[in-house]
């Protein structure tokens, strides 16, 4: 009679299960590449990115100081979204809406390349101020300045 002895070799892992796990690791590493690398996380659909606009700034200093804000080029832009920001100047710093300028169009209308907005007050001298003008996105969780112009 002939004996068969048998090998119990218990001290690895199946090929099959090391392949496996190899394949998950992949895959997992695949596509946290894919979603940083093409921004697939983010919910870039549902926020409105920032507009490119350039402005200039022509200041009239006399009497009544005005500055005279034109949107030269780039995105059309909400007039609603838009404000001017003063800061240094003796009275009257803080927020103004850009439909508040003299000359600009209403909140629900674009300002658009050409588009001129005035900027006067007897009350507020802009010898020493920082105008910028900024625009916040639409459900006002980000803002961005587009432009600034520091007093001569």
């Amino acid at each position: 009679m002939s004996t068969h002895i048998f090998r119990t070799d218990e001290s690895a892992v199946s090929p099959v299960v090391g392949v496996i796990l190899m394949v998950a690791i992949t895959v997992l590493l695949a596509a946290t590449a894919a979603t940083f690398f093409l921004d697939l996380g983010s919910s870039g659909a549902m926020s409105e990115q920032a507009p490119q606009a350039a402005f200039t700034f022509d200041y009239e200093a006399g009497s009544t100081d005005s500055l005279i804000i034109e949107h030269r080029s780039g995105d059309s832009i909400r007039a609603g979204s838009l404000y001017v920001t003063v800061s240094g100047a003796s009275t009257g710093n803080g927020q103004h809406a850009f439909t508040s300028l003299s000359g600009t169009p209403a909140a629900g209308s674009k300002v658009a390349a050409g588009t001129r907005a005035t900027f006067s007050t007897a009350s507020l001298d802009l010898s020493d101020a920082t105008v910028t003008v900024n625009w916040r996105s639409p459900n006002n969780d980000r803002s961005v300045q587009l432009a600034s112009w520091d007093a001569p």
